[in-house]
């Protein structure tokens, strides 16, 4: 066959519906609507009318879907979405009225494009996201991934949990975008042996790893056919630096890290991301979001809180950023795209020449980098697309047309820091893990013996719906980094509460406690696949 090329985005948020807005809360999905998710759409919905060839491979998580489609999400998108565009017409103002045309031209397109986002969500979109993105499955273009419900930490729950979060996160896939993806996106790419039994049980072919869990392992003939399910800084202001290919050996003994692998003795294979590849797009220290003429993310306008200065060099303060160039920016995305896509090429070429086999390169990143962090990224997608475009596969396209032939043993661990679990369970994060174990073996009690009574088995479906809520992987992920630490913890805290009165609503609740039920309900209403019967189920 011919060499291939996948782009895996993988897209999560965690769950904040109506938590809170500035600075941690539901405004974290307003950014992400308009920052990433939109302009992704618009440019993969614009390249699919032009009739450009591509194919992208697109992981959202339930927990994100859930809120995406939520009716007060959407409206209160909408007048986020105007504030923007109000501060943008107000900067550009004072701009132009100060003489500063620099900014005011900068002001001007943010201005333009907001507007145009607007009319993208309201207009072509008719405010459904979920739609849009299930649109492009539906023709081809887009893989479509589902996850764990709530993005739950897997290697670390227990049976039950795991099973709850793949059963009621496929489910959740399936109702709101209206297909039944047969791959997943792992949370934190985790794993650990024997979770691939738990995939295999809910439909999933196949998943990504980090590819520290693959090398170094030995591989063993297939035994039996694989069942593939068709899916319908830059320093300084020089050129990206030079294009290096690995020279390695590989033999039919050890790891190919441009193959698939069915995992241990399942039917469900598992795809490694390029590390080097893959590295010139988030590495911290040289990849391109780190180029000087790049818009830079940490530094605001004191008012309107817009963003008018480039990242200028590694070691420039906050303070000392140079003006941001629209146009300049533009030019080095274009170079650089350019640059990634004959890196792309140029690996897979040296792969086929050291071994005389077809090879897969697959580069996964988190979808909010582009267009959110990385200003200037949904740009350069579009541009490594176009590139990329004859080359360009999904996964489960490649899996059908090639399955796997070798079998291999992977590690336990994830893509985090060291490849273990350590960003997730860490000494200031073991009261959350104490409180998980024991919200989910009251649930597990409650599972075998579920009410009879429709207000208390309500309460007890909405006592799982808290559970899975409170194994997200975000809140100790936000506690280990410090990026929002009191946030995650008063989050946990409030499932943990809610979790805890749902149980007792279940155990002893009568009629007079229908509205605090209700009210619960509407506190967190993701999940309405989550049936208490799921959790006993799956034991």
């Amino acid at each position: 066959m011919p060499d291939a090329y996948a782009l895996v985005l993988h897209s999560h948020l965690p769950y904040v519906r109506g938590a809170g807005l500035w600075p941690h809360g539901e405004e974290w999905v307003h950014e992400a609507i308009l920052g990433t998710y939109l302009p992704l759409l618009v440019l993969l919905h614009d390249l699919r009318a032009e009739g450009v060839r591509y194919r992208v491979t697109i992981g959202l998580t339930p927990a994100l879907l859930e809120q995406l489609a939520d009716p007060d999400i959407r409206a209160r998108f909408r007048i986020y979405v105007d504030d923007q565009i109000h501060r943008a017409e107000l900067d550009a103002w004072d701009f132009g009225v100060a003489g500063d045309a620099a900014r005011q031209s900068v002001a001007e397109f943010y201005r333009a494009s907001y507007t145009r986002s607007k009319q993208a969500f309201v207009d072509r979109f008719g405010t459904d996201i979920v739609r849009a993105f299930a649109d492009l499955a539906r023709t081809g273009e887009v893989e479509l991934l589902t996850s764990a419900a709530t993005h739950g930490y897997l290697p670390l729950l227990d049976a039950r949990s795991i099973e709850a979060q793949l059963s009621i996160g496929a489910a959740s896939t399936a109702r709101l975008t209206g297909l039944e993806p047969t791959g997943i996106w792992l949370p934190e790419c985790a794993y650990r042996p024997g979770l691939e039994r738990a995939l295999e049980r809910h439909g999933m072919t196949y998943f990504f790893t980090d590819a520290a869990l693959m090398r170094g392992r030995e591989v063993r003939p297939v035994a039996s056919r694989f069942r593939a399910r068709p899916a319908d800084r830059w320093s300084g202001g020089g050129g990206p630096t030079p294009i290096v290919v690995r020279k390695e050996t590989i033999s039919d003994e050890t790891v190919d890290l441009f193959r698939p692998y069915l995992v241990a003795d399942s039917t469900v294979a598992v795809i490694a991301r390029h590390p080097e590849v893959s590295g010139q797009v988030w590495s911290a220290a040289q990849g391109y979001p780190g180029d000087p003429f790049y818009r830079e993310f940490h530094r605001k306008d004191d008012r309107s809180g817009l963003r008018y200065w480039r990242v200028s060099g590694p070691t420039v303060d906050l303070g000392a950023k140079s003006e941001y160039v629209v146009a300049a920016a533009a030019e080095r995305a274009r170079v650089h795209a350019e640059h990634f896509a004959a890196s792309v090429r140029a690996e897979l070429a040296a792969h086929r020449a050291t071994t005389g086999r077809d090879g897969l390169l697959v580069t996964a990143f988190d979808c909010e980098l582009f267009g959110h962090w990385w200003f200037e990224g949904v740009e350069w997608l579009g541009l490594a697309l176009r590139a990329l475009g004859d080359i360009s596969t999904t996964a489960a396209g490649r899996l059908a047309a090639e399955p796997p032939r070798e079998r291999i043993a992977l590690l336990e661990g994830s893509w985090g820091k060291n490849n273990d679990h350590s960003t997730w369970i860490a000494p200031q994060t073991e009261w959350m893990w104490d409180g998980i174990r024991s919200g989910a073996a009251r649930v597990r009690a409650l599972a075998d013996d579920p009410p009879k009574d429709e207000l208390r088995r309500r309460a007890a479906d909405h006592a799982l719906r808290e559970l899975l809520l409170l194994e997200s992987s975000d809140w100790p992920f936000l506690v280990t980094t410090g990026q929002a630490s009191d946030y995650a913890t008063e989050r946990f805290r409030s499932h943990a509460l809610r979790l805890h009165r749902s149980l007792e609503l279940a155990a002893r609740g009568t009629a007079a406690d229908l509205v605090e039920l209700r009210s619960l309900e509407r506190s967190d209403n993701p999940f309405p696949d989550a049936k208490i019967e799921r959790f006993r189920e799956s034991g």
